[in-house]
């Protein structure tokens, strides 16, 4: 049995390992926190927020005291973002603490404001579904969509200068400055725009490049643009499109795969280089196409380049006959009469093609001697070969008559 002095250590451990793991864990540091205004004076009564582990930990909540100053409990060596919630004063983004440690830190803040923006056509109409963004000391305060009336307001913001950048496919961007303080409106005027989409289309298959002539490009927006040119004869093709917006392009030809491509113009002309290969196929080709019975045929296969396709497997009929050579060849006889099928794959390519095969002409079918048949020269008429023998022999007895009647 275990004795009770036994059963008091194993305790005493057990305790001691959960508050030494206990005290790892909740091993913290207080940050010293002090909130001031633009001309750097503390404010009392402002709300803090931690939060740490990008988000996951916290918050912990604090509020400035008349020093302007809080205590805020973190944990030792992690990334803390300080939060300011007040409806005067306001910070554009978060005060981040990059490894925690007992430190005392300084927050600035700004008196709030808002800023109203309107986005306008050329015409005065509204910029419907801009895009809106308020970009100050290095970041983007605001970054929204207008409605169909082409006008965002902000949530409260600092005060101060703002970079307001208004875009929207098919027009220019305009980039301008306000400055933001209470309630701030402001309108921005946008003007329609286009800009050329070159392409040049070729097959890199070749060792110098050849352009594709006639190849079908096709240009299309999310935004409803859609235009198709073809290529001329240096493979080259260029369209007209709208400014600032994304566009799938495709392009196509007879005998040649489809590529797609995704590409973004901005308001210079923009090149676009597409490189495009033959369909992939195989052709079988006979040195003959009319042989006779047990002859040998010399069959090639190639690719959609015309060049040699090696390994490629022969059947006749559905029986194999061998694999093409290095140079896309193979032999392979002919047993019986009338229409062969050759059939030639390679991967997941397949082709056929017939051979018509006869017998030896004076053959029949068990090997016996056959009639030939008459030829255009077997004539009987008086324009034939048969009148011409006729008149020979008549010759010869009208000149035997009078060689008799001489003597």
């Amino acid at each position: 049995m275990i004795s009770h002095r036994a059963v008091l250590t194993i305790v005493l451990l057990t305790l001691l390992g959960g508050v030494s793991g206990t005290a790892v864990a909740q091993s913290q540091v207080t940050l010293t926190v002090t909130v001031v205004d633009q001309d750097g004076d503390p404010l009392s009564g402002i709300d803090i927020s931690a939060t740490w582990d990008d988000g996951a930990g916290g918050p912990s909540n604090e509020t400035t005291r008349a020093n302007g100053q809080a205590l805020i409990d973190v944990p030792e060596g992690a990334t803390v973002a300080l939060r300011i919630h007040d409806d005067e004063y306001v910070r554009n983004v978060p005060y981040v603490v990059s490894d925690a440690e007992a430190e005392s830190i300084e927050v600035a803040v700004s008196e709030s404001a808002t800023a109203t923006v309107n986005a306008v056509t050329a015409d005065g109409q509204p910029a419907e579904n801009a895009r809106i963004r308020l970009y100050r000391n290095g970041n983007y305060v605001v970054d929204r969509n207008a409605g169909s009336n082409g006008t965002i307001t902000t949530q409260p913001v600092e005060e101060g200068e703002y970079s307001v950048i208004v875009t929207k496919p098919g027009f220019y961007r305009n980039l301008t400055t306000a400055s933001v303080s209470g309630e701030t409106t402001t309108t921005v005027r946008i003007s329609e725009g286009s800009a050329l989409l070159r392409a040049s289309v070729v097959d890199e298959h070749f060792n110098d490049s050849r352009p594709i002539r006639d190849a079908t490009i096709r240009v299309q927006s999310d935004s409803g643009f859609d235009g198709t040119v073809p290529t001329l004869s240096d493979g080259t093709a260029s369209v007209s499109v709208p400014v600032n917006d994304r566009y799938d392009v495709t392009v196509t030809k007879d005998g040649y795969e489809t590529v797609e491509r995704r590409v973004s113009v901005a308001e210079d002309d923009t090149s676009l280089d597409v490189e495009i290969e033959r369909t992939p196929e195989i052709t079988l080709t006979p040195d003959n196409r009319q042989v006779v019975v047990g002859a040998n045929v010399g069959l090639t296969v190639t690719d959609e380049y015309d060049e040699p396709v090696a390994n490629a497997t022969v059947t006749r009929n559905g029986t194999e006959v061998g694999q093409t050579d290095a140079d896309g060849e193979v032999t392979a006889t002919v047993p019986t009469a009338g229409n062969v099928t050759f059939t030639a794959t390679a991967g997941d390519l397949t082709t056929t093609m017939t051979v018509t095969v006869f017998r030896p002409s004076g053959e029949t079918a068990n090997g016996a001697a056959m009639s030939p048949e008459r030829t255009a020269t077997e004539t009987t008429d008086s324009s034939g070969p048969g009148f011409t023998v006729a008149l020979t022999v008549a010759a010869l007895l009208a000149v035997t008559v009078l060689a008799r009647r001489r003597r």
